[in-house]
C-alpha cells in the first residue's frame, strides 16, 4: 500500500461518530499506524544505541515483535470493516518526536513511559467508546492490546530506573522522567485523565509518580510541569 504522510492528521473521530463503521475504521487506522511506528522505532533504538546491554536490546526486539503483531491484528480488523492500511493519510508524530532523543534514557522516557504509558489510558477510553458504539469486537481488540502494552511500559520503567540510579522495584522518579522528555513535550501531554492507575502501577510506576502525573498542569510548555 502507498502511505500518504501529512504534517497534520485528520482529527480522531468523536465518540458519537463511532456509530458509523467508517469512523471506527478511521480510528483503528490511526491505532495501526501507531503500532507500525512503535515497531519501527524499536528497531531504530537498537541501531541508535548499540552500546546498551544485550538484555536491553533483546527487550526492544521483543517489543518490536509485539508491535508488529498488534499492527497485524488491527489490519485484520480493518479488513473486516472494508478498509486497508493506507486508505487514510497518516501522521508520523512518533517519529518526529523520537528522533530528537540522543540517549537511551530519553528514548525510554518518551516512547515507553510517555507514548505507551499514555496509551494505557487511551486504550481504556476507546475500548469503552467502541463498546458503546456497538462494536464489541473492536473494543475487545483495543482492550487486549492495551493490556499487553503494560509490559512495554514496565520494560521502560525498569531500565529508566536503573539508568537514573533508582531501584527498579520502586520505579522511576517523576522529576527524572519529566527532565528527560525532549522539549516541548511535558508529562501532561502524555497522559489522559482519569489515569489508568491500576495498569500504571502494574507497569512499575509508584503511587507518588502517579500523584505527580495526575496533578501536573495541562500545558505543552516546559514551564507547566507539575511537581
Amino acid at each position: 500500500a502507498t502511505i500518504e504522510v501529512r504534517d497534520r492528521a485528520d482529527r480522531v473521530p468523536k465518540a458519537a461518530a463511532l456509530r458509523e463503521a467508517s469512523a471506527r475504521a478511521r480510528l483503528l487506522h490511526v491505532f495501526l499506524h501507531h503500532e507500525v511506528q512503535a515497531a519501527e522505532l524499536s528497531a531504530w533504538a537498537v541501531l541508535a544505541f548499540p552500546d546498551t546491554p544485550v538484555e536491553f536490546r533483546r527487550g526492544l526486539f521483543k517489543i518490536l515483535d509485539d508491535e508488529v503483531r498488534h499492527a497485524a491484528l488491527y489490519a485484520e480488523r480493518l479488513d473486516a470493516l472494508g478498509v486497508r492500511y493506507g486508505d487514510h493519510a497518516v501522521r508520523d508524530w512518533f517519529w518526529q518526536r523520537t528522533l530528537g532523543c540522543e540517549t537511551p534514557v530519553q528514548y525510554l522516557a518518551l516512547m515507553g513511559l510517555g507514548f505507551e504509558g499514555g496509551n494505557l489510558e487511551h486504550a481504556q477510553r476507546f475500548e469503552a467508546q467502541l463498546a458503546d458504539a456497538g462494536d464489541p469486537e473492536s473494543a475487545r481488540l483495543v482492550a487486549r492490546i492495551g493490556r499487553e502494552e503494560v509490559a512495554h511500559v514496565r520494560f521502560a520503567s525498569t531500565w529508566f530506573s536503573r539508568w537514573t540510579g533508582r531501584d527498579p522495584e520502586e520505579g522511576p522518579s517523576f522529576e527524572d522522567w519529566a527532565e528527560a522528555l525532549p522539549p516541548p513535550l511535558t508529562p501532561a501531554v502524555l497522559r489522559h485523565l482519569p489515569l489508568a492507575r491500576e495498569r500504571r502501577r502494574r507497569a512499575g510506576l509508584s503511587a507518588d509518580f502517579l500523584d505527580h502525573l495526575e496533578r501536573c498542569a495541562p500545558t505543552t510548555s516546559r514551564s507547566g510541569r507539575g511537581g
